[in-house]
C-alpha cells in the first residue's frame, strides 16, 4: 500500500528524498522519485526536504507503524523543561547550522492549533488526518488524545535557510532527545497549514527571519515506547530470552 503521493510533474529528480529516507523507501528512476515499498515510517522528512513540494504523505486511520506508535500514547504527559529545551537547541545549533528554534506550549500553543485548524479545516475531504481531527473536535472526547498532538504539550519549530540545514538540526535533536528520554514526531499537518497561509502562521514567530521547514511535536516518552526509528526487534529478543530461560 503506498504511503506517499509523488507528483511527477513537480519532481526534478534531485534525490534529496532518497538520501533523507531512513528506510530506503524512495528511489529515483529516470529523474523521477518513486516509492519502493520497503517500509515507510511516516516521518515526513521527505515531504519537508523536497524543494518543489512534490511529495505528500498518505496516512489513513490506523495505518502504518508510526501511527501505531503515536496512538499507543507516545508521550507520558510531562512537558520538556526549559533547561532540557536549551540542551536540545544547543545540540541542534552545533557548528552553526544557520537555524532558528522556537517552542510553543500552553495557552499559546492552544491558540496556534486553533489557527492551524481554521486554515486546514476545508481540507477534510482530501486529508484523512483533518477528517480525524474534525471528528475528535466534534465528539469532544477528552479521554482520547488529540489526533494531531497525541498527548504532546509542546511543538518545536525549526526555521532555516533551506531544508538541508533543517534536516541536520532535526537529526541532532532526535539523537539528543533519545538520550534524554524525549521523543518527537514531525507534524505534516502543521507544515500543510504553513504552505496554505504562511502569514498567519508567522504571526506566532515575530522574531523569525528564515523559512519554517519542520515542526516537531515533542514530549517525554513513555517508558514502554520504543524510539520512533528503532524497530521492535529488542522487544522480540527479550521475549525470546524469556522463552529460553529454564523453568524451576
Amino acid at each position: 500500500m503506498p504511503h506517499l503521493k509523488i507528483d511527477s510533474e513537480k519532481c526534478i529528480g534531485c534525490g534529496k528524498c532518497v538520501r533523507i529516507c531512513p528506510k530506503q523507501n524512495i528511489q529515483v528512476i529516470d529523474r523521477k522519485a518513486h516509492e519502493t515499498g520497503l517500509g515507510c515510517v511516516e516521518c515526513a522528512h521527505c515531504v519537508s526536504v523536497c524543494p518543489k513540494g512534490a511529495i505528500e504523505l498518505l496516512i489513513k486511520d490506523g495505518d502504518g507503524a508510526f501511527s501505531d506508535i503515536k496512538k499507543s500514547r507516545m508521550f507520558d504527559g510531562r512537558p520538556v523543561s526549559d533547561e532540557d529545551l536549551e540542551s536540545l537547541y544547543h545540540a541542534m545549533d552545533r557548528n552553526r547550522v544557520s537555524c532558528e528554534f522556537f517552542t510553543l506550549q500552553g495557552a499559546k500553543l492552544n491558540r496556534f492549533m486553533e489557527t492551524v485548524w481554521d486554515i486546514v479545516k476545508d481540507k477534510e475531504s482530501e486529508t484523512p488526518i483533518v477528517k480525524e481531527w474534525a471528528a475528535w473536535r466534534e465528539d469532544h472526547d477528552k479521554l482520547q488524545p488529540n489526533p494531531v498532538l497525541w498527548d504532546g504539550q509542546q511543538v518545536l519549530f525549526i526555521f532555516a535557510d533551506g531544508p538541508d540545514s533543517a534536516f541536520i538540526a532535526s537529526n541532532r535533536m532526535l539523537a539528543k532527545g533519545l538520550n534524554m528520554g524525549i521523543r518527537g514526531f514531525h507534524s505534516n499537518l502543521i507544515m500543510l497549514s504553513y504552505s496554505i497561509d504562511k502569514e498567519r502562521i508567522r504571526e506566532y514567530f515575530p522574531d523569525a527571519t528564515k523559512e519554517l521547514h519542520m515542526a516537531f511535536v515533542i514530549g517525554h516518552g513513555r517508558r514502554l515506547v520504543e524510539p520512533v526509528f528503532k524497530p521492535v526487534k529488542s522487544a522480540l529478543d527479550f521475549v525470546k530470552r524469556l522463552r529460553a530461560r529454564p523453568l524451576y
